[in-house]
């Protein structure tokens, strides 16, 4: 899983870099460029396809939060008066009749940050503070190489791109910059490799993204709102991003109703939500059962890892709640998310708002 490699590739980045800098002061600066990434900045969106809610409209709106996060997902290092920007690490998976067996699909990861910025120390091994900016702006600004190619993942339907007919239309922008046209034919091989490498992998993930949400996948006559489940999840992912000191965050956006119903849960269950929500005398207790019900399934989000939840529809669906029930939902969730170590929750009106 792509999810998986993250740390151990830029540790790897970070022993390369104090290695560099040993022998030589203006290689440490390549090294540096290419080890930036230790902050990660992951995104995991968790999208409902029980049918208690419209989830082909609901992935139309989380594709433009998602798409939106494409335009420059690799980062940048901080040398000089650059400012740093962590990397993007976006995935995707659904509550479904068990969320714990949802495909995931990892959109863009830490690694192909590995890969574009390793690129970029292969072509410029010592580039000073002033060329750094040049790179930056004619290879992720806005009008750059990488912003011309992923134009595509805004389409509603993608076809993905062939390495042959990629790297000439990358060359072509690559040659449009002032300061990378100069650079020989070799190095901008390697350059229009990397990118349409990272393109074409983008571009399957999202349409396997798309296919998979087009239609809803659930039985209508099945139980398929395995929020915990998918919650549980999560925190195995989130996992991977602890344990090395750096300050890695998460944000987490589910879309969903929070009806927590799956097979197995009894309708007076502490995990059936909408029962809790419909039956609790105070928003203290309905936070309370929240939290029991975080500990009867084992869920613990690691401490070194800055977890925030964005809830979005809370209370919609085809039978939703009535409205006066609908803060005792949210305090249900708030004690069982916060009992499993998040450390935020908030709400949005919208995916295309959630973890901006």
């Amino acid at each position: 899983m792509r999810f998986q490699s993250r740390l151990a590739a830029f540790a790897s980045f970070f022993l390369l870099a104090s290695m560099i800098t040993i022998v030589s002061p203006s290689a440490a600066q390549a090294s540096h460029t290419a080890a930036h990434a230790a902050q990660t900045e992951s995104n995991l969106f968790i999208l409902d396809v029980s049918g208690s809610t419209d989830s082909v409209a609901l992935w139309r709106n989380l594709r433009v939060s998602v798409t939106s996060k494409l335009g420059q997902p690799f980062g940048n290092p901080r040398i000089g008066s650059i400012p740093y920007r962590s990397p993007v690490d976006v995935s995707i998976t659904s509550v479904s009749r068990n969320s714990q067996n949802s495909p995931i699909f990892p959109i863009v990861t830490n690694a192909d940050a590995k890969k574009m910025w390793g690129a970029v120390d292969q072509v410029f091994p010592s580039s000073t503070e002033a060329r750094l900016k040049r790179i930056n702006e004619e290879l992720f600004g806005a009008s750059g190489v990488w912003a011309s190619q992923a134009k595509i993942f805004a389409r509603s339907r993608i076809v993905v791109p062939t390495a042959a007919a990629c790297r000439p239309s990358t060359l072509n922008s690559i040659n449009k910059g002032q300061f990378l046209k100069s650079t020989d034919a070799s190095n901008k091989a390697v350059l229009a490799s990397a990118v349409c490498e990272r393109v074409i992998s983008i571009a399957k993930s999202l349409k396997q993204a798309d296919d998979y949400f087009a239609t809803p996948v659930c039985d209508p006559r099945a139980v398929c709102s395995d929020i915990a489940g998918a919650i549980y999840r999560a925190s195995s992912l989130a996992a991977d991003l602890g344990g090395a000191n750096n300050g890695n965050k998460l944000c987490i956006a589910i879309a969903s109703d929070m009806l927590n119903e799956s097979p197995g849960v009894s309708t007076t269950s502490i995990l059936n939500s909408k029962h809790v929500a419909k039956t609790a005398t105070s928003l203290e207790q309905a936070k309370a059962t929240g939290a029991k019900a975080a500990n009867s399934v084992g869920i613990r989000f690691p401490s070194d890892v800055s977890i925030r939840v964005v809830i979005v529809g809370i209370g919609t669906g085809q039978n939703p709640l009535p409205l006066d029930r609908n803060s005792y939902l949210l305090a249900y969730w708030e004690g069982f998310l916060t009992q499993s170590g998040v450390r935020q929750t908030d709400q949005a009106q919208s995916l295309n708002q959630a973890c901006s």
